[in-house]
This record gives structure tokens, sequence and C-alpha cells, in this order.
């Protein structure tokens, strides 16, 4: 039998890989087998201590036929990393097998893998050979058969199929409308790819995959899948770039061997239709879940919407003062909100939370029950339900991660959480030093936070009244394109006055420092935020008590984008 060569893309995770190449040594073929390893540089220096660790153990492999390593000198991205090493290896070889840092395998993987890629190699209307299936009903299908399409877990191909994949998503995408075709390749509207389509248009994902799938769809061609998966996906620990909790993906792998591969090169409808129906149950148990949530937060005591008496208590309205013309004119009378000691006295606070010592902190101080913000976390989990569970979101003005911190049980209960927080500089620093991991990051920009994290949901949480230009952050939120925009406990005037600054004054009890306060107009917000969105939904906040001559209301709302708006 011909043997293809194995292409394995690594980077930070040690512990995955060694179990990637010890399952490979199960399969009798590895020793036959050329092994090539391309090893992704560093994205950051938190990941340097990882990817030498990583580099350090491909050195120790044998076992194989031969084995070449590559390590890359700048960061690629998964993305980029394969489709490059796919196509360098494919000008020296005609198939080639493809597998990731987390895809674990069957002993009788790569017998499957190579008698596919040999039966098929001149069969014009196979795309590709995949080692994966979804944990589908699969009474009454043979042993492996064919599906319009291509798929990205443990997958072989050829030269004569890569070389017509079409990595362009607009030209993709506008095929697909063109030709009425986005139902079936959203398997029915049960599993939306053309919405990750869409998102790596806009550069809020970028996904290789999705475009695979899309061009071997539309150049009608198959791929051929196990009936039990040959892999198994140990990467769904949130510890990968594009992975999450979702062990019921992926929960085990087949012992036994393949023996039937079909004659005929036909889309096998039913085992389509199972699929279908998989991508359709998995949709309900992600929206039965985010409403059980929801269910349960109406039976929350009234305690958890007020702080605690003490905060309360000094939460008066003669904290705030002053009516001034000018923001700048406000600044010079306040200390502002740099100080070190805030910074300190946060850190230490947010260090006990995280290290369970202490369960809620809220402006530095601590409380032995959480207040949950009902709007805030209603409008989180009705997001990531339209998402698949997923949650993938900017919190800008986030602290170190008092509002992550405070919905951390909910959010565990998401598959995916990726949680960006953009702060001022000192607290960036901070934030990377103690608080930052798999699912919390922080950066300095808007901007460094999408190139990075791709979040398509942003938190403005008691932040946008404390910004000198809150009208320049709103319309470069709108030309990210973001889907959602969140606002909790925002105070809003509603009434004739158009908006008035002044100056806020910390209780000590917190931390002594005086910031300026623009307390914007209901309409004014709405005019900003509706060149491209439309509101979604409001609801009134937690009770504060500002300036009884104002109108004010402290608001939660939720902007989503509009159907019309550009890209």
């Amino acid at each position: 039998m011909a043997i293809s060569p194995i292409i394995i893309f690594v980077y930070n995770r040690p512990e995955h890989t060694k179990r990637v190449i010890d399952s490979l040594l199960t399969n009798l073929e590895s020793s036959d087998s050329d092994l090539i390893i391309y090893a992704d540089y560093a994205k950051n220096d938190s990941h340097i201590t990882k990817v030498n660790e990583v580099r350090s153990y491909i050195k120790s492999i044998t076992g194989f036929k031969s084995i070449q390593i590559v390590e890359r000198d700048k960061n690629f991205g998964l993305s980029k990393s394969i489709l490059s090493g796919v196509t360098d290896v494919l000008k020296k070889f005609e198939s080639v097998i493809v597998l990731e840092d987390d895809i674990v395998v069957s002993p009788f993987f790569l017998e499957y893998m190579n008698a596919g890629l040999k039966k098929y190699k001149d069969v014009e209307k196979v795309a590709s050979i995949h080692g994966y299936n979804y944990p589908i009903n699969t009474k009454g299908l043979k042993e492996s058969f064919f599906i319009k399409g291509a798929d990205c877990w443990g997958w072989g191909t050829w030269k004569r199929v890569w070389n017509q994949f079409e990595t362009d998503g607009s030209k993709l995408l506008s095929e697909l409308e063109k030709n009425d075709l986005i139902k079936e390749f959203d398997y029915e509207g049960h599993f939306k790819f053309s919405e990750m389509l869409k998102k790596q248009i806009e550069g809020k994902n970028d996904s290789w995959a999705v475009r695979w799938y899309a061009s071997m769809f539309l150049l009608n061609k198959v791929t051929l899948y196990p009936k039990d998966s040959l892999i198994q996906n140990i990467g769904l620990d949130s510890s990968g770039t594009h992975c999450n909790d979702e062990g019921y993906l992926s929960p085990s792998f087949s012992n036994q061997r393949v023996s039937y591969f079909p004659e005929k090169i036909l889309n096998d409808s039913v085992a389509r239709k199972r699929l279908s129906e998989y991508f359709k149950s998995l949709n309900q148990q992600k929206i039965s879940y985010a409403l059980r949530l929801l269910s349960l937060m109406k039976y929350f005591p009234r305690k958890f919407f007020r702080l605690m008496t003490k905060y309360r208590s000094i939460k008066m309205e003669d904290n705030f003062y002053g009516n001034f013309s000018k923001w700048e004119d406000a600044v010079k009378q306040c200390s502002g909100y740099a100080s070190e000691g805030i910074l300190e006295k946060v850190k230490n606070s947010l260090l006990k939370v995280k290290n369970g010592e202490a369960v809620y902190e809220r402006d530095s101080v601590l409380f032995d029950e959480i207040h949950y913000s009902l709007p805030l976390l209603v409008s989180l989990l009705y997001v990531s339900s339209e998402n698949n569970g997923k949650l993938n979101l900017l919190d800008f003005g986030g602290s170190l991660g008092s509002t992550f911190f405070q919905n951390r049980k909910f959010l565990n209960g998401l598959s995916f959480c990726k949680w960006s927080i953009v702060e001022q500089p000192h607290f960036v620093r901070c934030g990377i030093e103690h608080f930052q991991n798999e699912k919390l990051a922080f950066f300095n920009t808007i901007k460094e936070a999408v190139k990075e994290n791709r979040p398509n949901v942003i938190l403005f949480s008691s932040t946008i009244q404390y910004l000198e230009n809150p009208q320049s952050i709103l319309e470069q939120v709108s030309e990210l394109n973001f889907d959602y925009i969140i606002f909790d406990r925002t105070p809003l005037i509603y009434g004739n006055v158009e908006e008035r600054i002044m100056i806020q004054r910390v209780p000590e009890e917190i931390y002594k420092a005086e910031i300026p306060i623009r307390f914007m107009n209901y309409r004014t917000l709405l005019s900003f935020v509706n060149k491209s969105y439309e509101l979604f939904s409001e609801f009134d906040a937690d009770d504060e008590i500002f300036p009884a001559n104002l109108n004010i209301k402290n608001k939660s709302i939720i902007f989503k984008k509009a159907l019309n708006a550009s890209n």
C-alpha cells in the first residue's frame, strides 16, 4: 500500500502533542510514514515557555520513516500554518494526511486514510478522506460513506484537489448566494456555516476550514467519512485557538478496522440527513440550556440586585457636584483614576476572588455574596445562545476582570468563552501578569483586541459615562462591525437636558478619587448607535442615586447589528 506523508501542526500544547504522537505510534503504518511537523512561533511572550517545551519534545520523537521539523520564526496562526504547510508538502508529494496537535487517532486510522487515498486518488469527484464522524445516529449506515463538501479533523487529500481550493471567502459566499445554496450549505439551516464564512470575510475569524468546506461544496465534491470516528479531538478543553468545552462533539474513537469503501461516488442522503438532525439537536440543547438559566434567574432573591447595605449607604446624591461646559475643566479639579494605589487595591481584591478567598468584588470592595446584574447576564446568555453557545466578548474598561469573575459560574456553562479587556496601560500590564489565562486577555486598544481575538460583541459596563469623547469610541466600534453592543449600568438623562458634565466623588471607604462623569442624553446615545445598529432590548439597571433634577435612569441596553448595515 502506498503510504502518504503525515503533517502535524503544533504550537504550545506539549501534553496534547505527546498524546497525538503516542496514538500515531500505535498504527502499524507509522514506521513507514514520513512525518512533517510545523511548529508555530509564539504570538505573545506568555506563550514562549510552552512553545519551547513543544519544540524540545518534537526533537525527541522517533518511530517514523523520517521526521522533518519546520520551526517558524514568527507566528503564523493556525489558518496560515495549514494553508502554507499543506501547499508546501504537496509540491513534493501527491497526497497528504493532516493532523493538528489535539487530534488523537485510532490504531487503524492510518490504514483507513491510506487505503482511501489510494482507492480514490484518480476519482475527480472525491475531495478528501476524513477520519472523524460526528456522534450521529449511525443505525443502518455502511462502514464508510460520502457526504458533500469537506471537513477538517484528521483528514487527507491530493494535490489535484488542493490546487482547486478557493481561499477567497467573498467569492465563495457570492457563489453560494447566487446559486441559492445557503440553506443546503447550512444543513437546512441547522448549522450556520454561512455565518461563519461571513465572519471570516469580516475578519472576525480566520477559519480555513469553512473555506475548504465551501470550496468543495461548490465543486459538488464529496468526502469519505467512517461510520465510527477514528479520531478524538482532545483540544475541546479551551486550550486551543478554535476550541471549546464541547466534549460531546468528540467523546471517543473506534478501535475497529474499516474494511468497506463504497464503489459508488454519491452523496449519502441518509448520512447527511442524520448529520443535519444532529446539528439541529445541538442548537436545541444550547438554547434549552440558556433558557433554563434564564428561568432560574427569576427566583433569585432581591438581595442579589442590591449591593451590601454599607456600600449602598455611601453612594449618595451629594457624591456628584458641579456643572462644567468642557470635560477638561472637570479634569482639572479631579485626582482621576490613574493612581497606582487604586490599581493595587483592585488587584489585591480580585486576586482573592480569583483564588477563591472571596466571593465577589466591585470597585475594589469585597462582598460575601455575588451581586449579579440580571440585565447583563440575560444579554450575555442571549448572545451566546445565538452563537451556538459561544461567547467572544470585548469588555471595554473592564478593570482586571471584575465582570468576568462576577459571572464566571454562568460563563463556565457555555461551550466557549473568550473575554478580552481593554484598559489603561498600567491595568493591562497588571492583568497580563496576574489574571490572563486561556479565557481572559488584556489589551491597550480595541483594535488590538479585535485583531487578536476577533470578538463579536462589545460590552460597556458602567464605563461610557467616564469617557472624554464617547462619540469617537462609538464611531470606532460601529466601524469594527460588532454583532452586538451592550451597555450595562449606564446612567442616561431622560428629558430636555442634552448632557451634564459633573465630578463624582468616590467614597473613601472604596478608594480616594474624584472622577469626571458625563451624563449623556438617552436620545444622544441612540443617535450614535442607530447608524448601524437597532435597539434590541433595554432594561432598568441597579438602583442608583443620581442628581434628582436631571431625571437620570440607570439603564442596561443591548443593540444588535442591523440587517441592512454595510460591512
